[in-house]
């Protein structure tokens, strides 16, 4: 009988095997095989732990591509089938792991693989080398042969735990997918991005070391394993330090990424488990900051009180909390309530609430707002999609997490139980159309169409353009005016740079366009890509816009170009008009300076710059008057 194993051909298993464990490593995002899998074997293994203060160290070297996560928990036992995939099970103790999977496909998907474990019954330390190689042909491939009980470790941990230690191939996909998942999530427009100011906060607050270290915690605490939206009480005692590697971070790191190692090489830090809130974040800036709330909602949300500068947490832990949050203004539940009660609310472990203005949240969290569902904990990537409300534009101005008793599937990152998260979204949808959409315009305030000294509800008696080249014929009075007016403009060729996209009113700015600029590729309008597009608003007075940015409803680092008819007065100190030629844009990189510029608004506290397409200034241009006739030459006398 033999005493080794061979991990592609396991007894008793299909002839498919490898076949399987491809696609089991496919269904698995970036971000759990690069460091989610691991950790999450640490957490369990600390939640099986006998009680008492435990530490996880995590390491990560992007020079070697190489990732070290060790704990002092109890040790990975002496059992070589657990290696293979669906050779450990660990149903029924509502841990992150449930089938026992996540811990092959970080073995197959590396290049070397080495588990050092001990227990209270000895140690043992195994190594796999070019795992990765396991779907080759069969001629091709490594052997995987193992004993049918690890060997004992040489040179045994000092105390009881595991300590794995993995290593990508150079070319592997793994980390460099999942470092542009954590800039998809958390820094949209890169250093553009509002959340860079909470990284630049956390790091001169003292929290971390670097901002990628606040970065890399951040996503952590947010989309993984550590960021539990209810932590055991195992967890709370535990330290979590992670030690980051990089000798050449620019150089070896996509942008921004390497910018936020802030020069240095090697760092360490602390992340305890946990999921990342605003009052986290928020503690790291310097006043003046949002201030933290606790009003209830109410019936319809009409308790709720308008608050300039401020977010509302409330959570909710009782079947009389979830209906609370279902009770519209006159006191009605919704038709499901019944099945509420009976299949879901049961399931429920708590619901928390988050109401707060869109840039706050997109400052102070990773992604903005998000509508999270957890299973004990550990959080899915199921989308709650909001089609309930008459009110969309409150739809980001909350974030809510729904934790139930549930069991995750094999990638972790949704629920098996379907019907469930049926319900899970009906739920959410009934309570933005019972209580948080009102509660949401009660708090953050509703913003006026227009400019109080901009409405009007005269035509006819508008100032006249006195431009017989136009359709146009009256001075802009309105948005509208102003959109058709360029509109007008580009239909008689004068815009050839722009190609539109779409205006939309329900969006948070008015709408996007491919534009073409002097640094641009010649043909960005004919092979244009999605992140070639720009967002674009629309003024009457180009000042006027400070309003919204004092009132939180825009952003000027989100705003590529501003089309106004004219300039007007900034409205706030915080923000001026200075000439095109005079601008840090201009100087720093004039070929993304966009055509018929002549005027930017910059933000003196933040340094964004808001390049302002004047319109009268460009029908000044386009349509010149015509010159003065020649005086008649003096008669000459006889």
């Amino acid at each position: 009988m033999s005493d080794t194993y061979d991990l592609l051909n396991p007894e008793s298993l299909s002839a498919n095997y490898v076949r399987q464990l491809r696609q089991t490593i496919d269904a698995y995002l970036p971000q759990y095989v690069f460091i989610g899998e691991v950790l999450q074997n640490a957490l369990d293994a600390v939640r099986e732990a006998p009680k008492g203060k435990h530490r996880i160290d995590i390491g990560v070297d992007f020079d070697t591509l190489q990732v070290s996560i060790k704990d002092n928990a109890v040790g990975f036992p002496n059992d070589p089938k657990l290696l293979f995939l669906g050779g450990g099970k660990k149903d029924g103790k509502k841990l992150a792991g449930q089938v026992g999977v996540g811990l092959k496909v970080v073995l197959f998907s590396s290049e070397q693989f080495t588990i050092r474990s001990r227990t209270t019954d000895g140690s043992f330390k195994f190594s796999v080398e070019n795992a990765c190689d396991f779907d080759q042909a069969p001629d091709a491939r490594p052997s995987f042969t193992m004993p049918k009980s690890f060997d004992p470790d040489p040179d045994p941990l000092e105390t009881v735990g595991t300590e794995i230690t993995y290593r990508f191939r150079s070319d592997s996909k793994v980390p460099a997918n999942y470092l542009q998942e954590v800039l998809e999530e958390a820094l949209p427009r890169g250093v553009r991005s509002d959340f860079t100011q909470t990284l630049k906060n956390a790091k001169e607050s003292g929290n971390f070391p670097t901002r990628f270290a606040a970065l890399f915690a951040c996503d952590l605490k947010r989309f993984s394993y550590l960021g539990m939206t209810q932590v055991p009480d195992a967890l709370k005692d535990t330290t979590v330090s992670i030690t980051v590697k990089c000798s050449n971070p620019n150089g070896t790191l996509a942008r921004p990424l390497g910018e936020l190692f802030d020069n240095e090489t090697e760092f360490s830090f602390q992340a305890p488990a946990g999921y990342l809130t605003m009052a986290d974040t928020v503690s790291w800036a310097s006043p003046p900051k949002p201030a933290l709330y606790s009003q209830n909602l109410g019936a319809g949300g009409v308790d709720l009180r308008k608050v300039q500068n401020g977010f509302n947490v409330t959570e909710y832990r009782s079947q009389d909390d979830f209906e609370a949050l279902l009770t519209n203004a006159r006191g009605k539940l919704p038709e499901d309530i019944e099945t509420f009660r009976k299949a879901l609310f049961p399931k429920i472990n708590h619901v928390r609430l988050t109401v707060a203005r869109i840039p706050h949240f997109e400052r102070y969290l990773p992604g903005g707002s998000q509508r999270v569902f957890s299973a004990n904990g550990v959080v899915t990537r199921h989308s709650a999609d909001l089609t309930k409300g008459r009110n969309q534009q409150y739809v980001r101005c909350f974030d809510i997490v729904v934790d139930v008793d549930a069991e995750l599937n094999y990638g972790k990152y949704h629920l098996k139980n379907m019907r469930l998260v049926g319900m899970l979204k009906g739920f959410v949808n009934e309570a933005y159309r019972s209580t948080i959409q009102n509660a949401a315009a009660r708090f953050v305030g509703k913003a006026d169409p227009f400019e109080e000294e901009e409405r009007s509800v005269a035509f006819w008696s508008r100032k006249d353009l006195m431009r017989p080249e136009l359709t146009i014929r009256k001075v802009p009075a309105d948005e509208n005016d102003v959109i058709a007016l360029f509109f007008e403009l580009a239909g008689k060729g004068k815009f050839p740079e722009f190609s539109w996209y779409g205006l939309s009113q329900r969006d948070k700015y008015d709408a996007r366009a491919v534009i073409q600029r002097e640094g641009d590729d010649a043909d960005i309008l004919k092979n244009p890509v999605e992140t070639n597009l720009r967002v674009v608003e629309f003024k009457i007075r180009a000042g006027s816009i400070t309003q919204d940015f004092d009132r939180e409803d825009k952003n000027a680092g989100d705003i590529h170009l501003l089309i106004a008819y004219e300039e007007g007065v900034s409205k706030s100190d915080q923000f001026q008009f200075i000439d095109l030629q005079d601008s840090d844009t201009v100087h720093r990189a004039p070929e993304r300076i966009f055509p018929h510029v002549t005027r930017v608004l910059k933000d003196t506290r933040t340094g964004f710059e808001v390049q302002v397409l004047i319109l009268r200034d460009c029908l000044e241009k386009f349509f010149p008057p015509p010159p003065a006739p020649a005086a008649p030459e003096d008669a000459i006398d006889e």
